[in-house]
């Protein structure tokens, strides 16, 4: 047995563990026996195969409370070593958390913090303190199975995010060969993982515990929580970003574009249940949202090759030079600025009134213009100019797309830069299906 089946059966051991049948309700775990971990090799990962016949609106997992790893969750084992925390919640007490009172170098940091310390964390920040350290916990960890089975950090050489922290070979050179808006949303991704690093740092000098943890131990967890958090609404939630869970075993489900999973949350836990039938050796997905292949290589590290739906292209960057004060004010006091997109489709409703609003000199005493805000007016108006300047972005985008379609067949001897290139080409390539498209329907 590799190394890694016998992760996996730790896991399974410790997620159906029944040593609480005191709790009301119990924390019992359910897998389903039509369920399997399975390889699907280098390009597909891990994932969840059906083993026999699966029916539609069929219960296949269902993860307790005590075994979701969330704020609520990770605040309540900390107390287990801090009498300092007091928590008085139902939802607290009735968490299974066996401890055998070990305490090492990690649990001093947790005897060091107060409840305003935990709480004035966002569960990002909270989570990736907490993992960093029970990771290094080792045996001496509740969650050890399920961190454990967490992907290593190469599984994430594709995001951006990684190129940048860890400076891995030609990282400069790739960035600059994103697509703007990719490289735009690296940028934003980059911010806010320096802010949470730098907030925890900040957090652990503060106590006098410095070189706890590194930016690449940090980054790992990071990248961990960002690639498998589910939507989950905590009590403890100061805003809606905080409102998610990680839950051990429903990870393994990988993304489809349609939804072929859907999930409850209540006093049982996270379940999970099928909204397609399923038959022998298929693979089960669950859709983590309508994203493009930009949001999941930047946020998730991969990209669906073939067909994503949801792939769109954002042309600010053509739109904002040209307009002016007037037009950006009104824009603003609209809500209309900025994140003007298309897909194959067609363009946004929201770059529809972007360009509508080039044409207009005094936008905000324009009848037309409030009538195509109204849902009054169709546009129709607008539609010859702002099909003139659609088109001239589109040839534009074109040209890019088509002088950097060699990326995608990258024959770098550097094997990393190779296939982090041929990355980069398939957006090229879904761009340019798009901007054809679009331009026939012109």
């Amino acid at each position: 047995m590799s190394i890694q089946d016998k992760k996996l059966v730790s896991l399974l051991e410790w997620i159906k563990n029944t040593n609480d049948e005191q709790l009301k309700p119990s924390s019992h775990s359910y897998i389903s026996s039509k369920l399997e971990v399975k390889d699907y090799g280098i390009n597909g990962g891990r994932g969840i195969n059906a083993t026999s016949n699966i029916n539609r609106s069929e219960l296949i997992l269902r993860i307790p409370p005590s075994f979701l790893l969330n704020t609520n969750t990770v605040i309540t084992h900390i107390s287990k070593y801090n009498d300092s925390i007091k928590l008085s919640e139902p939802y607290y007490t009735s968490l299974y958390t066996p401890y055998n009172n070990l305490s090492d170098k990690f649990t001093k940091v947790y005897e060091s913090l107060c409840l305003t310390d935990l709480l004035n964390l966002t569960s990002f920040q909270l989570l990736s303190l907490y993992i960093c350290l029970e990771k290094q916990r080792g045996e001496n960890s509740f969650w050890k199975p399920f961190i454990d089975m967490l992907p290593d950090i190469s599984d994430f050489k594709y995001t951006p995010l990684i190129w940048k922290v860890n400076q891995v070979s030609n990282y400069e050179k790739l960035l600059l060969l994103l697509p703007k808006s990719t490289k735009q949303h690296t940028d934003n991704v980059y911010k806010r993982f320096m802010n949470d690093y730098e907030i925890v740092e900040n957090l652990l000098h503060k106590k006098d515990f410095k070189n706890y943890i590194t930016i690449e131990l940090f980054l790992w967890s990071w990248m961990c929580i960002n690639s498998r958090c589910l939507y989950m609404t905590l009590p403890q939630s100061k805003t809606s970003a905080d409102n998610f869970t990680l839950a051990p075993y429903v990870d393994f489900l990988n993304h489809s574009c349609e939804d072929q999973c859907s999930i409850k949350v209540d006093g049982l836990g996270f379940q999970v249940f099928t909204t397609n039938s399923y038959s022998k050796d298929q693979q089960l997905y669950l859709s983590y949202g309508p994203h493009s292949n930009d949001f999941l290589l930047c946020e998730y590290g991969f990209v669906l090759p073939y067909e994503n739906k949801w792939n769109d292209i954002n042309i600010s960057n053509f739109i904002l030079p040209l307009l002016d004060n007037n037009q950006i004010d009104f824009l603003k006091d609209n809500d209309y600025y900025d994140n003007y997109t298309l897909t194959a489709q067609g363009i946004s409703f929201r770059t529809e009134v972007a360009l509508a609003v080039l044409q207009e000199q005094n936008p905000q005493s324009s009848r037309k213009l409030q009538a195509l805000l109204n849902g009054i007016s169709d546009g129709s108006v607008y539609k010859y100019k702002s099909d003139l300047l659609l088109i001239e972005i589109l040839e534009k985008i074109i040209h890019t797309c088509n002088n950097s379609l060699y990326l995608e067949y990258s024959d770098d001897e550097d094997i990393p830069t190779r296939e982090r290139k041929r990355i980069i080409g398939i957006l090229y390539r879904n761009m340019l299906d798009i901007c054809k498209q679009v331009k026939e329907k012109l």
